[in-house]
């Protein structure tokens, strides 16, 4: 597989995964989405650049797609939807325990 089409597949699992965690409770503002989908089409492209495979992380990757659309929807309290803001705040959260994991392995 190519390795845009492989990207394009992990961010199509990715945003599944985070929709499941947020179910109906609220919707995700078009402009978070089009944020998230730049940040992590950048992020995957370059960790397969460096060698990690898809088919070894997808389990972990998915499981953190789940908490990131959980910890949006907290970030967004009780606003009627999924900003920027919030999904901003979760993903500097879920990144911040990324790198914490990455320096402790």
């Amino acid at each position: 597989m190519q390795p845009q089409h492989d990207v394009e597949n992990i961010l199509a699992d990715c945003f599944l995964a985070a929709g499941q965690s947020v179910g109906t409770a609220k919707p995700l503002d078009g402009d978070a989405v089009a944020w998230w989908r730049m940040r992590y089409r950048e992020a995957f492209a370059r960790a397969l650049e460096s060698g990690n495979a898809w088919t070894e992380d997808r389990e972990r990757v998915i499981a953190v797609g789940r908490y990131l659309g959980a910890r949006a929807l907290h970030h967004a309290g009780h606003r009627p939807s999924i900003d920027l803001g919030a999904a901003q705040q979760a993903s500097a959260e879920i990144e911040a325990g990324c790198r914490m994991r990455r320096q402790d392995g």
